[in-house]
């Protein structure tokens, strides 16, 4: 009934079309399999909005913090060929969002603007109903801590879920934790990127540390499975954060 029903809908559509348009259902059948992939997309947009919206109650803020909500990868300074190389690759690596589950990590200098370029990535996801989110390694610890207290409205383990369902999660401040010595920040740490690999879900990272440095914090196979398919982008030149009101 429900085919011949949709038959009927599609011949008058194309009874009423006017010539010099073209129609991109022909039939009955091709109008509900139409239906059915629309209504998919549908339910998926809204799944992720919710996502999205469950992760900013848990920060406590939208994925993005204020002082850099304006970031983007129009206003980004590139003056030197290294700083449009990386603007490239971030781009790039937007672009391709979804067909690889490699991460990636921006290394280098304070103030070259890979907080800049990683929120860019993230603002964009978001604009295209993603769940994605940047978060210093300091600040997802608290939040973890938090939830020890009885009081707490949040479980760890559904912080944990919801952190590791995100579309892209960018921690940034990575190798702060090799000077304060916290075993335990480097154990969740390492503990949320695992997790997350293994459930094919790109992990981002901001740090000053080098790739040797980064593999001795991390481990060499984490580290391996975050550049697998993902790409480590260097920030080699000098700091410009005072040119930029210390949004960098």
């Amino acid at each position: 009934m429900a085919t011949s029903k949709s038959a009927d809908v599609m011949a008058r559509f194309l009874a009423m079309k006017p010539a010099h348009v073209e129609a991109h259902c022909k039939t009955g059948a091709e109008l509900m399999a139409w239906q059915q992939e629309e209504g998919k997309k549908a339910a998926k947009r809204v799944a992720d909005q919710n996502r999205q919206a469950r992760i900013e109650k848990i920060l406590g803020r939208s994925g993005i913090q204020l002082l850099h909500k304006d970031c983007g990868f129009k206003n980004y300074l590139a003056e030197t060929d290294d700083q449009q190389q990386a603007l490239a690759m971030a781009k790039a690596y937007l672009k391709d969002f979804g067909n690889t589950h490699g991460g990636f990590v921006f290394a280098g200098n304070v103030g070259t603007g890979k907080n800049h370029l990683a929120t860019a990535i993230v603002r964009n996801l978001i604009e295209q109903y993603k769940a994605a989110a940047i978060i210093t390694v300091a600040e997802l610890c608290q939040k973890f801590r938090a939830t020890f207290d009885k009081s707490s409205p949040v479980k760890e383990s559904d912080l944990m879920r919801d952190i590791c369902r995100l579309d892209l999660l960018v921690l940034d401040e990575v190798g702060v934790q090799k000077t304060t010595n916290n075993d335990y920040e480097i154990n969740l740490l390492s503990q949320i990127i695992d997790r997350r690999q293994l459930q094919l879900k790109p992990t981002g990272m901001l740090t000053n540390l080098t790739h040797a440095e980064m593999a001795g914090l991390l481990g060499e196979r984490i580290m391996d499975r975050q550049t697998n398919g993902g790409m480590w982008v260097p920030f080699t030149w000098k700091s410009f954060r005072s040119r930029k009101g210390g949004k960098a």
